[in-house]
């Protein structure tokens, strides 16, 4: 990471959404589309003891990965397929270690299933 605060600057949203991909980076499954770090998110968000209210939108989900991608925490993949309307879906990629993620996120959003 080039920018030791980049961490600190991000929102509790893109937080989550940044940790969602680190967790599916380290079970082998990124890249990943936003529709199913929406869904990942969702699923782990509950286990978490937070003061996030809310759900995590898709919506949520893609503005946070442009903002983590500008950030350099994330990159984005060129569409493989397209999608029955034509366009491609991006995926995500980590650019950063998870370990580093984990050092500098707040524990509470770190649950014990994802380190």
């Amino acid at each position: 990471m080039s920018e030791p605060s980049a961490l600190d600057s991000i929102s509790r949203t893109d937080t989550i959404v940044l940790l969602g991909v680190v967790a599916l980076d380290r079970e082998g499954e990124t890249p990943v589309q936003t529709h199913e770090l929406r869904k990942h998110c969702q699923q782990h968000l509950s286990t978490v003891e937070t003061d996030v209210v809310g759900t995590v939108t898709e919506a949520d989900v893609t503005r946070s990965l442009y903002r983590l991608e500008e950030a350099g925490l994330v990159g984005e993949n060129e569409p493989t397929s397209a999608s029955p309307t034509g366009k491609g879906r991006p995926a995500y990629t980590l650019t950063v270690s998870p370990d580093v993620v984990y050092e500098e996120v707040d524990d509470d959003l770190v649950d014990e299933s994802s380190e």
